[in-house]
């Protein structure tokens, strides 16, 4: 029997979002399946929100865990990402786009693991998508992560109705817990190869563009399932 977690992540932008009554409870129905275990991060929070609480699922706190970079081979100071991400005060701040991600996979124990941005659900599926997802992981060993349907991605392959891509998301999407835990999140980078979509410099260093670099480098795919089974992302 699969054993299968559910982690969103929250920071001070959306925690009262979140928690807004049902809020978090509709979210995680969306997905049609018995987690075993439904954990929020709190990124950055502090204790300025302890008014807040998330009833009947595990929470945690980024800094709870200040070694996380390292403890997957990830440098504290990378001046490439400072350069392209700009710093602290960015949206797209390299660490704060990688450091919920790697938590999830240090505190759980699943041998699957569903991530999901606090402003997605699933909008349809005639059954759950995870199901489907862990197949797909099951059957095609090119595969690494697998994602409902959002958007209209460059289409490596289609096999069957699972469209392979080398786009890459980190908003929704399904992995092997044990081995995304032991990928490189640090492959080198520097211009010589590109995505598909060309995305700005600062995609390369959040967790979608290292997930990509490693991706290309070992010719793995994100399977994104057909648009029988379709998330949306409400944009907080």
């Amino acid at each position: 029997m699969n054993t299968v977690d559910f982690f969103t992540f929250v920071c001070p932008k959306d925690i009262r979002k979140l928690a807004q009554p049902g809020e978090l409870e509709a979210r995680i129905r969306s997905h049609d399946y018995s987690f075993d275990n439904v954990n929020v991060i709190r990124q950055r929070c502090g204790h300025d929100f302890d008014d807040v609480t998330f009833p009947l699922v595990t929470e945690w706190r980024s800094e709870d865990f200040p070694d996380i970079l390292h403890e997957f081979n990830l440098p504290d100071v990378d001046e490439k990402a400072e350069l392209h991400t700009i710093g602290p005060t960015a949206p797209h701040y390299w660490k704060h786009h990688v450091i919920n991600h790697l938590i999830g996979l240090k505190v759980s124990q699943a041998d699957y693991v569903v991530f999901s941005d606090c402003d997605c659900r699933i909008d349809s599926q005639p059954s759950s998508w995870v199901n489907v997802a862990i197949d797909t992981l099951k059957k095609y060993d090119d595969v690494l992560i697998v994602s409902p349907y959002y958007g209209v991605p460059f289409i490596e392959e289609m096999r069957g109705d699972v469209c392979l891509t080398m786009l890459i998301s980190q908003q929704l999407f399904c992995c092997e817990r044990e081995r995304f835990s032991n990928i490189d999140f640090n492959v080198p980078w520097d211009y010589e190869f590109e995505c598909v979509s060309r995305p700005h410099p600062v995609y390369y260093y959040m967790l979608e563009g290292r997930m990509w670099r490693y991706m290309q480098k070992h010719g793995l795919y994100r399977a994104r399932l057909s648009e029988t089974w379709r998330y949306r992302n409400d944009e907080w």
